[in-house]
């Protein structure tokens, strides 16, 4: 069963994440048609081609970064549900891989009785994935209308279609290198308090490599462009995965803290790390520090 929901926005939460917008405006680059664009797909306009080339001139090595990111979130989707789980929710999962790495396939593929949940408030990948993830007859996957700034209704929405005496695995791997410390805390804050113990967190970013100054360039690039752009040390990811009270686990087909590199690495280019944190109710929630 496929079923596509609409969740209204809270209006105490101000957006942010302005690299997802929440109507089709072919005049601004979306991060979902950059990145597909990218992977050499066809669900882009001129403007995501410009900025596109924009940052692979400062960075030719940046866009396999996200090509990485989704491989490794396929490897934890992978383990994760050979390992027993059967809930997976997929943020912000950018428009469907041609490669048949989205992760309601790969779930699926190992549990048929999987319940996969995407949320992205991008109308085109919204009706992508309407038109395309179509769950296994023993299975469900669900298409929710949310915006990540808000997380608070977001973790809300998400959780209405779990349940909740069982683990479930939350897929923040296309984009933690896209929101800032604070609204990141929060995200990973408000959907810990709201899932049960033993549910997984698993994170990818890009890292910062000392000497590089590219990734400045592309940072300038994409803020230009009205999409916020984060990169950070593996550090730095396990000090907010402490503090949000989840603790480092190895279940996700990585080691808790696994660097990852494109195929393509000149050795200056970032890398992708991937980190996977247990949820841990008796662990307290400790505030978010500024960096």
């Amino acid at each position: 069963m496929t079923v596509l929901l609409h969740t209204p926005p809270v209006p105490t939460e101000s957006p942010t994440y302005r690299g997802t917008p929440t109507v089709l405006d072919t005049n601004r680059p979306a991060l979902a048609r950059l990145v597909n664009y990218w992977a050499g797909g066809k669900d882009h306009f001129a403007t995501d081609r410009h900025l596109g080339d924009q940052i692979t001139q400062a960075h030719p090595d940046l866009p396999s970064s996200y090509q990485a990111a989704r491989q490794a979130a396929a490897r934890a989707v992978t383990a994760l549900a050979a390992s027993g789980v059967r809930q997976f929710v997929d943020l912000c999962p950018g428009l469907p891989d041609p490669d048949g790495t989205d992760t309601h396939l790969i779930a699926q593929h190992t549990a048929p009785t999987s319940t996969v949940v995407y949320v992205d408030p991008d109308p085109l990948v919204l009706a992508h994935c309407r038109a395309l993830h179509i769950s296994h007859t023993a299975g469900t996957v669900t298409i929710i209308d949310a915006d990540p700034t808000q997380p608070a209704n977001l973790a809300t929405a998400v959780t209405n279609h779990l349940d909740l005496t069982a683990p479930v695995a939350v897929l923040a791997t296309s984009l933690v290198h896209h929101l800032d410390d604070h609204l990141l805390h929060n995200l990973v804050t408000q959907l810990a308090r709201r899932l049960p113990d033993g549910s997984r967190i698993v994170v990818t970013t890009h890292t910062i490599r000392r000497g590089d100054d590219r990734l400045r360039q592309v940072q300038h690039r994409f803020t230009r462009a009205g999409i916020p752009y984060h990169p950070r040390t593996p550090a730095q990811i396990a000090d907010l995965l402490h503090r949000c009270g989840l603790t480092p686990s190895p279940h996700a087909g990585t080691p808790p803290t696994a660097p990852t590199r494109p195929a393509l690495d000149d050795g200056r280019s970032p890398c992708v790390d991937v980190q996977t944190g247990q949820i841990n109710s008796h662990t307290p929630t400790r505030h978010p520090r500024h960096r």
